[in-house]
Order: structure tokens, then C-alpha cells, then sequence
């Protein structure tokens, strides 16, 4: 018997409770599959615990890192009214399973000074504790029951159901929290994007840091901010963003801030972002605007062409919000985007070169995904105005635009199907089929995209012969600047090494396009980009 585990009943062997194991996994697992919440998970995985046990009581405790606590996200039995309860490390002995990352057996807890008796009555039972496992391995949380009071041993099919909960409740929810991830990125990514574009598209300072507040607001969770600028010794707001007290512009008029004066004043400003999570317990806190009610404040110096411009803060009045990393990282890289736009302003060069590297960081962020080769994005664009020319295609920009943006929409598929190994099954494949016209929806509310990107961005999928998707388009109903796409595209995937093929010789790939010039490929097209090769 393995110390710290049930005592096995006498003819019990390990086949029986392997498959106790297996059939518990498996009913697990079809219970908590079709779950889309959390919340849900949770509530199943006690409740469905503790009508197959005999267990008096069953707890699910999650780990928040932040404040270092066990948290009581759901029970049932005894202690369900004490959801909510948070436990500090090294109280209770569910942290002697998380810290150990192994199941833990207790035959009598009264024996145990680690206990913590939720109900305040020590009462003998059996306790059993197994770790709950994110998609990595990661210990995240406990799953526990005991019978203090009740029927006293733990049967060892009772230990399979819980096990089996806690294995399929770990996957559940890392499936489920890598969905919520896929659509945070989607979500930020047509945010930023559309602050990009924006930001091209104004001329006015003052406007740009509105867009760049509104875009910060939209993904943080402050509630105001603002553009300060240094005018003659003095830091004024220049932009007010959100919502704050009415009467909060008047102080910076009644108590004017010099430069070096209260939080614009932080000595490390100049370094990178300061984030102050209470303003009243700030030594350089200004009174009136403590009183006033601010209290968390992000803010990140603004320094184009390395000259100090001003300060983009976030902040939040009468309540604190914690700091968070996520925060911190768009708060930098809107600052970015704002430094870059205003060195625009003054440089040509510069508007050019921005929105150059704000399409290669997406062409990045969709390669960092090993949705595609590295370069190829870059590749497929040049390769496509290319053969545009050649054939006097009238809207080169458009057809770059939906070149880069052209796999946009498979930001917000799930990572379980983009990166899986092995072959994708039929409904997998229904899903990865969708993101043509994923990609279309993030985009088609941007004014800044001429037609021409938008359909390369829905239809590069589409076949000569019909066979393609999302619409099944064939011949000339596919828009021309798609065909364009598709044979650029075609070869580049062709010449380029991926984790299932090798790269084909460039002589290989030509052959493959004369094959599928009428079939899959506009043969007028085929025959003007093997033209460019030789050329």
C-alpha cells in the first residue's frame, strides 16, 4: 500500500480499480465535455461528486496567484454555504496537495492539525484530496471530499470518481480558458488594428490620443484617462477619456501641476511605465486630487523621436483595480502606436514605415501562432503585387492589404484545432473552414479597407473549379484580386517547408501549377506568374 492512500480492500487489484479508473474518466468526461463556463464546470464536478460517493462533504478550491489564496469556488454537502471562502497558504490541508502536486489520503482528520473544519466542528471522516491539472501540468486547484461525521473509509471506486473529475475537469477548463483566450485575441486584435488604421488615417494630434484612450479603455479594465503635456513648466491634461468626477478638469486649473510635482512627477516616468495602486497612500500625492477620489493610476511617458511629448494615464477614482502584466503590455504598445502616429505627422518616411510595421507585427503575431511559415506572409504579399502589375490589376494597395490580412480570421479559432498534430477530423476541418468569413466579419466595419482587401480576405479560398469555400465560387465568379492571391499563395506553400511536408524545388512547384491551372487556379494567371519566374 502506497503511504498517504486508502487501505485496498482484500480482492481488490489494480486491474479492478484501473478500470474503475478508465470507466470513471470516461463518464467524467462525457459530463463535462458540452460545458462552456467555468462556472459550470465547477458546479457539475461537486454535485456530480457527490451523488456518486457516499462523501458528506466536496470541496473545489482554485488558486489565486495574486493574493497567494485557495479560493471555495464550489461545494456540496456540508460546507456549500461556504463558497467563497479563501484560505491563506498553508491553512487547510488542501494546500498540502497543491503544494505537493500529488492526491492526498487522510483515514481520520481529527489526526490531522492541518484541518480546517469549514462547519467549526472537528468531526472523524476519511478525507481524500487529488490536484487539478491545467493542459501543461500545472497544479491550479484541489478537488476534495470527506466524510467527517458520515460513513467514515473511502471506498477505492469512490477515489476513481474523484480522480476522475479532477482529470477531466483540468482539461475542460483548459479547453475552455484557451477558447476565451482565442476570442481575447481576436477581440484585441481587431481593437489594435483598427487603432492602426485610425491612426493613419488622423492628422490631429489631440484626435489621435482620443482613439488611443477609447482603444486603452475598451481593453483595460481603468475607467478614465487622459493626455497630459508639459507647457511651460506646468502638466495639463490635453485629453480626457472615460469617466471621472465633473468637476476633475477644474483642479488641474485651480491646483496646477508643476513638472516633477505628484504622480506626473515619478522619478522612474521616463523609464517605462509606474503603476500606483493606491494614489492616497502615494508619498507625492496631491491632496486635492486624493480627495477627489483618485485611486489606481498606469501611466507611460510619451517620447517621439526621443523628445519628451507628454504622459497617456489610465486611472480609476473610488475604487483599485491590481496591477496586471496584460495591462501593462497594451498600455506600452498603445503608447507605441500613438509615438508612432505623431512622428507621422512630421515624417512621411515615417507613416509609411509605421503602417509597414504594424502589418508585419500581425504577420507576426499570425506566424507566432504557427498558423503559417515564418515570412510567408511577406512573401505571398510581394509575390501577389508581383503578378498584379503584370497583368495591370488597377488596385495594388487593396490587393497588398488582403494579402496580409488574409488569414486574420484564424485568430479566433481555437489553439486545440490550429495546432494539432494529427489530422483534424470533420467537424474540426467545418471550423477551420469558417475563418475566411471570420476574418471578413473583423474587418468589414473598418472604412479604411477598400473592397478589393475585404475579397481576398473571404474569397482566397475559392477554386477554379467550384470545389473551393466559403461560397463555392467557380471561374471568373471568384473576384480577380483573390485569383491573383490564390496562385501566389499556392506556390509560396509549395516552396515552403511545413511540420507536414517538405519545400518543394522551385521547378516541383512550377509543375504543380501547370496542373492545377484550370482546376484549382485561374489558368490565365498561372501562365502570367510562371512567366514572372523565368522573367
Amino acid at each position: 500500500m502506497t503511504p498517504g492512500q486508502p487501505e485496498e480492500p482484500q480482492g481488490v487489484g489494480l486491474k479492478e480499480r484501473e478500470l474503475w479508473r478508465l470507466q470513471a474518466l470516461a463518464e467524467a468526461w462525457r459530463l463535462l465535455a458540452p460545458l462552456e463556463r467555468p462556472e459550470e464546470v465547477y458546479r457539475a464536478v461537486v454535485e456530480t461528486a457527490k451523488r456518486a460517493t457516499r462523501a458528506v462533504s466536496v470541496l473545489l478550491f482554485l488558486h489565486r496567484p495574486q493574493e497567494d489564496v485557495l479560493e471555495l469556488v464550489a461545494a456540496a454537502g456540508l460546507s456549500q454555504d461556504k463558497v467563497g471562502i479563501r484560505l491563506p497558504r498553508g491553512q487547510g490541508v488542501s494546500w498540502a496537495v497543491l503544494e505537493r502536486g500529488e492526491p492526498l489520503y487522510l483515514a481520520d482528520v481529527t489526526r490531522d492539525a492541518r484541518v480546517v473544519f469549514l462547519s467549526g466542528k472537528p468531526q472523524p471522516g476519511a478525507y481524500l484530496g487529488v490536484p487539478l491539472r491545467d493542459a501543461q501540468g500545472r497544479v491550479f486547484g484541489v478537488l476534495s471530499m470527506d466524510t467527517a461525521g458520515g460513513v467514515g473509509e473511502i471506498l477505492p471506486e469512490e477515489e476513481a470518481w474523484v480522480q476522475a473529475l479532477a482529470e477531466a475537469a483540468g482539461l475542460v477548463l483548459a479547453r475552455i480558458e484557451a477558447l476565451e483566450k482565442a476570442r481575447v485575441e481576436a477581440g484585441r486584435a481587431q481593437a489594435l488594428l483598427e487603432l492602426s488604421l485610425a491612426l493613419e488615417a488622423t492628422r490631429d494630434p489631440l484626435a489621435m490620443a482620443q482613439e488611443a484612450l477609447e482603444t486603452l479603455l475598451r481593453l483595460t479594465p481603468y475607467h478614465a484617462g487622459a493626455l497630459y503635456l508639459f507647457q511651460e513648466g506646468r502638466v495639463r491634461p490635453a485629453v480626457l477619456a472615460g469617466r471621472y468626477p465633473g468637476d476633475f478638469p477644474r483642479l488641474y486649473e485651480e491646483h496646477p501641476i508643476r513638472f516633477g510635482q505628484g504622480l506626473l512627477g515619478h522619478p522612474r516616468l521616463w523609464e517605462g511605465p509606474v503603476y500606483v495602486e493606491d494614489y492616497t497612500r502615494f508619498p507625492g500625492a496631491l491632496r486635492p486630487y486624493a480627495e477627489k477620489g483618485l485611486r489606481s493610476a498606469l501611466l507611460v511617458s510619451l517620447k517621439p523621436e526621443g523628445r519628451r511629448y507628454g504622459v497617456l494615464a489610465l486611472g480609476s477614482f473610488w475604487e483599485v483595480v491590481p496591477y496586471s502584466s496584460e495591462d501593462e503590455k497594451v498600455l506600452r504598445l498603445v503608447a507605441r502606436r500613438l509615438e508612432e502616429a505623431l512622428e507621422r505627422l512630421s515624417h512621411i518616411k515615417a507613416l509609411s514605415h509605421t503602417r509597414e510595421a504594424a502589418l508585419m507585427a500581425l504577420a507576426r503575431v499570425l506566424e507566432y501562432r504557427d498558423l503559417e511559415t515564418k515570412g510567408h506572409t511577406e512573401r505571398v504579399v510581394e509575390l501577389s503585387l508581383r503578378l498584379g502589375r503584370s497583368v495591370g490589376f488597377p488596385d495594388l494597395e487593396g490587393l497588398r492589404l488582403g494579402a496580409y490580412f488574409h488569414d486574420l480570421g484564424k485568430l479566433a479559432l481555437p489553439d486545440e484545432v490550429l495546432r494539432k498534430p494529427a489530422a483534424l477530423s470533420t467537424g474540426e476541418w467545418r471550423v477551420v473552414k469558417t475563418h475566411p468569413e471570420v476574418g471578413l466579419e473583423i474587418l468589414r466595419s473598418l472604412p479604411f479597407l477598400p473592397k478589393t482587401a475585404l475579397n481576398v480576405v473571404l474569397y482566397h479560398h475559392e477554386r477554379w473549379d467550384g470545389s473551393g469555400y466559403p461560397k463555392g465560387l467557380r471561374g471568373e465568379e471568384i473576384p480577380l484580386e483573390a485569383r491573383i492571391f490564390a496562385v501566389a499563395d499556392v506556390y509560396d506553400a509549395l516552396i515552403s517547408e511545413r511540420p507536414y511536408k517538405r519545400a518543394w524545388a522551385p521547378e516541383e512547384a512550377r509543375e504543380e501549377l501547370r496542373k492545377q491551372a484550370g482546376r484549382t487556379l485561374d489558368p490565365r494567371l498561372v501562365a502570367a506568374f510562371l512567366q514572372l519566374l523565368e522573367d
